[in-house]
C-alpha cells in the first residue's frame, strides 16, 4: 500500500497545470454548491421540528371585508376579547386540547438598580403559564413560574440578556428594573437554537425574545404592544393610543393583539383539531349575529408545519441560486473528467510500462482512484474553507440587507456550517467525484501495453 501511495502522489503531482486547473474547477463548484446548500439547510431547519404537527396558531379573522390576509404570517392575531372567551373555554374543557397559550409582543428598558450594567433596549413576549411547556427551550437557572403568579412582578430572562447584565451567572432571586418597576427573576433560558421567532408568528430571523413577563401582569401595568397589530377601519383612528396606554379601550376593539397557539395531543391529534375548529366555528356563527366576522373564512387553525413551509416557499431566489450551484458543479465534473482524460492521454506510455512490468488492470485502478481521492480532498478541504468564507460574506449582505438592525449572533446562525452537516457534504462530494472519475480511470486501465511501447 506504502509502495501504491507514493505511485499515486507523483502521478498527481505529474503535469502540475492540469492538477491545479482541476482543483481550481473542482473548489469553485464546492464552495458555490455547499454555501447555497448550508443556507437552504439551515433556513428548513427548527428547534421546534419534534412539534411542526403538535403546535397549531388560531386566529379569528374580525377584519373588514375588504382586508387581504395575503398568507399564513399575515393572520390576524385574537382580539382580546376572543382570546378570553377561548380561554375559557379550555378551561371548561369544551375544547379538549394538550396545551393552550397566548403571548403578545412588548419592549422595555432592562436595567439594574444598581445600575452595574448598561441598561438594555429589549423586545420580549407578554406569557402565560403555558408558554414554556410549548416552547420546550431549556432552562438554564430557576423554572416557569407556577399558574398562581400570572399576574405577579416576576421575569424570565434569555441568556443574552443574563449574560449582559450579570455576566452569565445565576441571577434567580435577584431584581431588574422595568418602568421603574422591580420584578424579581425567576429564570434563565437559552433560546440560542431558535433561529426564528415563532412565538409571535412573524418567523423573524433577526432577533429573539431577551425576556419573558407574566401576561395578567403586562396587562395590568399597559406594557405596550408592538409588531403586527391590525385593528378594524373604525379603530384604526386609536391603534396608537392602544399600543401605548388604552388597554381598557383595546380590551374592547377590533384590534388584534394576542398570538394563541394550541397544542394537541400526539395521540388523538386529528380529533382534537376537528373538536377546536368546531368550537370556532360555533363561536364566529354565534359572533355573526352580532355584525362580525365578514369573511367567508373567519377563523384559522394553522399548524406550525405550515407555517414553515410558507417560511420555505419565500426562499424562491435561495432555491434558483442553488440549483446553479448544482448545475455548475456538474459542469465542474464534466470538466474534472475531461482533464483527467486529458492526464491519462499524457502519460498513457508510463500506464503501457507498468503493465509491461507486470501490474495488471486492477493495480492501475487503484493508483489511479487513490490519486483522484487525493485530488478530491484537497478540492474539498479549500471547498470547506471557500464556502466558509462565502457564509461570512452572506452574512455580511444579509445585515446590510436589515440595516444592521439585526441582533448579529441570530442572523449568523443562518450563514453557520455545522459539523454533520459538513462531514456529510463531504462524503457525497467524494462519492460524486469518485463516481465521475470512473470513466477516465477505466479507460486507462484498459490501455494495451503493446500499443504505447513500440519502436
Amino acid at each position: 500500500m506504502k509502495d501504491a501511495l507514493h505511485l499515486a502522489w507523483q502521478g498527481f503531482k505529474q503535469k502540475s497545470k492540469l492538477t491545479t486547473l482541476m482543483i481550481v474547477n473542482l473548489v469553485i463548484g464546492i464552495t458555490l454548491l455547499l454555501t447555497m446548500s448550508t443556507i437552504i439547510d439551515q433556513s428548513g431547519r427548527s428547534a421546534m421540528s419534534h412539534k411542526l404537527h403538535e403546535l397549531n396558531h388560531i386566529s379569528l379573522n374580525y377584519m373588514d371585508s375588504e382586508f387581504d390576509r395575503r398568507n399564513a404570517l399575515r393572520t390576524p392575531p385574537m382580539t382580546y376579547r376572543d382570546a378570553q372567551a377561548l380561554s375559557m373555554a379550555f378551561e371548561k374543557k369544551e375544547v379538549s386540547l394538550a396545551n393552550l397559550s397566548f403571548n403578545y409582543t412588548t419592549s422595555f428598558i432592562l436595567d439594574l438598580s444598581d445600575n452595574s450594567a448598561r441598561p438594555l433596549d429589549a423586545t420580549g413576549s407578554a406569557v402565560d403559564d403555558h408558554f414554556f411547556a410549548i416552547m420546550d427551550a431549556p432552562f438554564l437557572f430557576g423554572s416557569p413560574w407556577p399558574k398562581n403568579m400570572n399576574d405577579s412582578a416576576i421575569i424570565v430572562l434569555e441568556k443574552k440578556a443574563n449574560d449582559h447584565l450579570f455576566a452569565g451567572q445565576n441571577s434567580v432571586g435577584k431584581f431588574v428594573v422595568i418602568n421603574n418597576q422591580q420584578l424579581e427573576i425567576v429564570g434563565v433560558i437559552d433560546l440560542s437554537h431558535h433561529t426564528f421567532r415563532f412565538q409571535n408568528n412573524s418567523f423573524s430571523n433577526r432577533e429573539n425574545d431577551l425576556a419573558f413577563i407574566p401576561l395578567d401582569y403586562a396587562v395590568a401595568n399597559n406594557l405596550p404592544r408592538v409588531g403586527y397589530m391590525p385593528c378594524m377601519t373604525k379603530e384604526e383612528p386609536l391603534r396608537t393610543e392602544f399600543r401605548q396606554s388604552n388597554m381598557t379601550g383595546l380590551k374592547s376593539a377590533e384590534c388584534g393583539f394576542l398570538h394563541a397557539w394550541a397544542q394537541v395531543s400526539t395521540d388523538n391529534a386529528q380529533q382534537q383539531v376537528d373538536e377546536l375548529t368546531l368550537w370556532l366555528r360555533n363561536y364566529t356563527q354565534q359572533q355573526m349575529s352580532q355584525g362580525r366576522f365578514p369573511h367567508s373564512e373567519p377563523y384559522y387553525v394553522q399548524s406550525l408545519k405550515l407555517l414553515h413551509d410558507t417560511i420555505y416557499s419565500f426562499m424562491d431566489w435561495e432555491r434558483v441560486y442553488l440549483n446553479f450551484a448544482y448545475l455548475l458543479f456538474a459542469i465542474t465534473l464534466v470538466n474534472t473528467v475531461g482533464i483527467l482524460l486529458a492526464k491519462n492521454q499524457h502519460r498513457a506510455k508510463l500506464v503501457s510500462l507498468y503493465r509491461a512490468l507486470g501490474a495488471n488492470r486492477m493495480y492501475i485502478i487503484k493508483l489511479q482512484v487513490i490519486e483522484l481521492l487525493i485530488g478530491a480532498t484537497i478540492a474539498i478541504t479549500l471547498g470547506l474553507v471557500g464556502a466558509q468564507l462565502g457564509l461570512y460574506v452572506m452574512y455580511l449582505l444579509a445585515m446590510y440587507s436589515m440595516d444592521y438592525v439585526g441582533v448579529a449572533e441570530q442572523v449568523q446562525r443562518l450563514y453557520n456550517m455545522d459539523i454533520w452537516f459538513a462531514f456529510k457534504a463531504a462524503l457525497s462530494i467524494y462519492a460524486t467525484i469518485l463516481i465521475a472519475g470512473l470513466f477516465p480511470i477505466i479507460t486507462a486501465s484498459r490501455i494495451a501495453p503493446a500499443s504505447q511501447l513500440r519502436g
